[in-house]
């Protein structure tokens, strides 16, 4: 080789070796500087900023890094970042970050150039998250509505753990101040699967929780236009829950269509699991559907069953919508509860057996309608009652949740008939409640009418308290008052210890009716009548002893005092009424007036259907109500000093021990009906004295010639369904006595005294005195016999026999005359009576002079010679209407 190419040659190869020299010593001071960047003090500002660029483009949230960043060169190169602080929101202070002692990851050395693609086995740990409420109630967007996207989207997190981080939650004013630890969060995925295993070690307030399952992966999310199936389940001492379905991270916010199942065997232990107490205790389950982005998630077809170990039962289904930012609720609910284990020692205590409705709206303006309750005695239906708002949910003594400021509304939006506000404190177990409020509504609503039917009924006002002084949820005050009308004046007050079991009430009313045509008139009741005042004032309660009633009523000149007590039967399901009503007057025109009304309120018309009871309590019902009235008026007549027993039972009516004092004279004896037969029959036994006969005979509607005072026995029956009816059907005895008084002439005539005679015996008002009659009647079937009446006056001694018929009318009677004094035994002649009672036709048979009684008696009158033996005038001295002992006619 020539000289020339030589030269070449090595410089070529010196070329070379300066090149390579040269690549070596950039490489070595490369690495040296690298080194140098990634291990001195010097170039930690570097690192910090290089590592807060690579984590905000993971978190996709400002990161600031605070603490040292350690490079560790390898295959991989490894990176170490303490004391991160990832911003939770945009816009939000750096000191508001979520700080995280280390966070560690590898990555191809691409990762300097700023390539974050191949970041792998990321993790984080150490961090102490607090978070605190806001006082001003406002909502902020929550990041953790993109952390579901990030996760399952970005290939960093297919394999991530999580360690050693607490999440506090802190609100002072509320009490709430709860702890979420995750010991162990991790997800992991094998290269190209198609699911990433998910499992979770964590701890609520100190109590273990568990999670396990499967979620996409990131290469499955990506191939499946963000979407992919997870499977979940979840345990919490007192709970087990599974949640499977599809995840969408397609956008920032991802969306869930999944199936949710929940179980708790028991309710106290979850609660206490979550540091949270109360008197509930029961099993549980809850199912659901759900739907849409995790920040306006609804949820539909939602199933919750709570039995409780007291036998207690809720069941609640229906949909939420919006469940993070609005909470809008339609929710059927029904409320089964247990009959108490010690019964109440009140046998009309009403048992509150079940409460179903519906609850919707937002959670800020609750709504309850088509409220049912159902008691062992009666079932209510309510109207929509809110809306319903709660102010604040707080954690109380004794870690019960509570509610703050509630406030209840009723009625009208903007103008609510009702306003309550107060607390719970503990709304799981409906327990320390305490409300309290006002209301005003139209007298009309009260009266289960339109607001605008009668404005002239003025408004009710009142105060009502609902709480627990009695040691039970009840009802302490409901007091209210009419206001701004003139027709009418209505006070009322209620007192109910405990809603569950009614075995104590308090109730009072008072109510005057100044002219109660014109209260009906204003509710659209036209009638042309008016009506007395009315006015009541009464109270009535529920106890141990049963209930009681007591009140007074003024209706005209009519006033009655009530005094009334139910308690039970000594016969199973059976109850007495026992008291008294009295009164100073009664007038039955002011009674039937105030029926009338009564009448009118209630159907709207004039001729409606009468009030009656039902049928069921009519079989349950018995009665023993003593009665006094001083004074009776009906119409123009007068009756007083009434007193008796009211007696019922099984259809039975009774009227036991009445006396009456009635037109001058005294009705005594027991008097019954039977309502439950159809033709109602009755039976009357007792006395009557001292009754003015005139007056007793213009009372059932004849006109009597004869005064005299009248005294009876009777022991009778008939049906009474109409005052004929009883006449067409009277059976029994009747036994009545005349004593004293004036026959006139013409019942005289039928004597036989000739005129001459009659004008000597007669007095100078024509009339002749009678002694006394003796009429004892048998009736069948309203058909009265009697085979021995005795009338007698001063001078002739009637005795008569025959039939009277109520039905027909048809009189049959015979009389035959004897005269008392001797000078007139040749003229008394025998009669009978015929005809009709309202046309009676009376016949006398002449036996002429000198004929005596007893042939007289032999002819015709065949009805009552048996009575008379032998002829001859009458012992003057012999007693009154008492038949001589003769021997046999002559």
């Amino acid at each position: 080789m020539s000289s020339e190419g030589e030269k070449r040659t090595g410089g070529l190869v010196r070329l070379l070796r300066i090149s390579a020299l040269t690549l070596v010593t950039l490489l070595v001071a490369g690495l040296a500087v690298a080194y140098a960047v990634a291990t001195l003090d010097l170039y930690s500002s570097v690192r910090q900023e290089q590592a807060a660029q690579v984590l905000t483009r993971i978190f996709n949230r400002p990161v600031e890094v605070r603490g040292p960043v350690v490079l560790t060169p390898g295959r991989r190169l490894g990176v170490k970042i303490e004391d991160t602080y990832i911003q939770r929101s945009s816009g939000a202070a750096s000191g508001e970050g979520r700080v995280f002692d280390t966070v560690e990851f590898d990555a191809p050395y691409g990762l300097l150039r700023g390539d974050v693609s191949g970041i792998r086995n990321f993790s984080m740990s150490g961090a102490d998250i607090e978070y605190r409420a806001d006082p001003s109630g406002e909502r902020r967007q929550a990041w953790s509505f993109e952390l579901l996207s990030i996760l399952l989207n970005n290939p960093v997190f297919d394999n991530l753990e999580l360690t050693d981080v607490e999440f506090h939650f802190i609100d002072e004013a509320d009490g709430w101040n709860e702890v979420f630890r995750i010991e162990s969060f991790k997800l992991a995925t094998t290269d190209t699967s198609p699911s990433t295993e998910v499992s979770i070690k964590a701890a609520v307030n100190g109590t273990p929780l568990s999670a396990s399952g499967v979620v996409p992966s990131s290469v499955w999310v990506s191939d499946h236009d963000g979407r992919g199936p997870f499977d979940m389940t979840f345990a919490l001492p007192g709970l087990e829950t599974s949640l499977s379905g599809t995840v969408d991270t397609s956008e920032k916010v991802a969306s869930i269509d999944g199936d949710l199942s929940a179980k708790s065997d028991s309710v106290t232990k979850l609660l206490a699991s979550l540091g949270l107490e109360s008197a509930v205790e029961g099993k549980a389950t809850l199912t659901w559907q759900s739907s849409g982005p995790v920040d306006r998630f609804d949820i539909a077809g939602l199933k919750f069953d709570f039995n409780g170990d007291d036998g207690d039962v809720i069941h609640v289904q229906g949909t939420v919508s919006d469940v993070f930012q609005g909470s809008v609720f339609d929710l059927d609910f029904t409320s089964k509860f247990a009959q108490p284990e010690a019964a109440s020692s009140s046998s009309l205590a009403i048992n509150l057996k079940e409460v179903s409705g519906r609850v919707s709206g937002p959670i800020e303006s609750l709504s309850i309608d088509r409220t049912i309750v159902t008691t062992n005695a009666v079932l209510l239906e309510f109207d929509e009652i809110g809306p319903i708002s709660v102010g604040r949910i707080v954690k109380g003594d004794g870690n019960r949740i509570g509610l703050k400021d509630i406030t209840i509304l009723d009625g009208p939006e903007g103008a609510p008939y009702l306003v309550m506000k107060g607390d719970v404190e503990d709304i799981l177990a409906l327990k320390g409640v305490s409300l309290s409020g006002t209301f005003e509504l139209p007298t009309a609503v009260l009266m289960n009418r339109p607001a605008g039917d009668a404005p002239g009924l003025g408004t009710v006002k009142g105060t009502v308290v609902v709480g627990e002084t009695s040691g039970a949820l009840g009802l302490e005050e409901l007091r209210g008052k009419t206001a701004g009308t003139d027709l009418m004046e209505l006070g009322f007050a209620l007192a109910i210890p405990e809603f569950r079991v009614l075995d104590e009430l308090e109730f009072s009313t008072e109510l005057t009716l100044p002219k109660p045509e014109a209260a009906l008139s204003e509710l659209g009741i036209r009638t042309d009548r008016n009506f007395p005042e009315i006015r009541f004032s009464g109270s009535s309660g529920l106890s141990s002893d049963g209930a009681n009633f007591k009140g007074d009523l003024v209706s005209g000149a009519t006033q009655v005092n009530a005094d009334l007590h139910l308690n039970p039967a000594e016969v199973d399901g059976k109850w007495m009424l026992t008291g008294a009503i009295s009164s100073q007057e009664m007038d039955f025109t002011d009674l039937a007036a105030l029926t009338d009304f009564a009448q009118l309120s209630v159907t709207g018309e004039e001729n409606g259907p009468d009030i009656e009871l039902t049928k069921e309590f009519e079989a349950a019902l018995s009665a023993k109500v003593g009665l006094d009235v001083k004074k009776i008026v009906s119409g123009k007549k007068h009756a007083g000093n009434l007193t008796g027993t009211l007696e019922y039972d099984a259809d039975h009516l009774k009227l036991a021990g009445l006396k009456l004092d009635y037109i001058g004279g005294t009705v005594s004896g027991d008097f019954g009906v039977n309502l439950g037969k159809e033709n109602h029959p009755a039976h009357a036994h007792g006395r009557m004295e001292k009754f003015p006969l005139r007056s007793l005979m213009n009372e059932i509607g004849l006109t009597a010639p004869i005064s005299s005072t009248v005294y009876a026995s009777f022991d009778v029956t008939g049906n009474a369904r109409s005052e004929t009816g009883f006449l067409k059907t009277l059976s029994g005895n009747v036994s009545a006595s005349l004593w004293g008084g004036t026959l006139p002439n013409r019942i005289l005539d039928l004597t036989g005294l000739n005129v001459f005679t009659w004008l000597v015996t007669s007095n100078k008002e024509h009339t002749s005195k009678l002694v006394c009659a003796v009429l004892p009647l048998h009736f069948r079937n309203g058909v009265a016999t009697s085979k021995r009446m005795i009338v007698e006056t001063e001078n002739v001694q009637l005795v008569g026999a025959g039939t009277v018929n109520l039905r027909s009318g048809a009189l049959d009677l015979s009389f035959a005359p004897r005269a008392k004094r001797k000078q007139l035994v040749e003229i008394v002649s025998p009669f009978e009576i015929h005809g009709t009672l309202g046309k009676p036709d009376v016949t006398v048979r002449d036996a002429g002079p000198g004929r005596a009684i007893g042939e007289v008696v032999s002819l015709p009158l065949n009805l009552v010679s048996h009575i008379f033996r032998g002829s001859g005038p009458i012992d003057e001295k012999a007693r009154p209407c008492t038949l001589p002992k003769n021997s046999g006619p002559k």
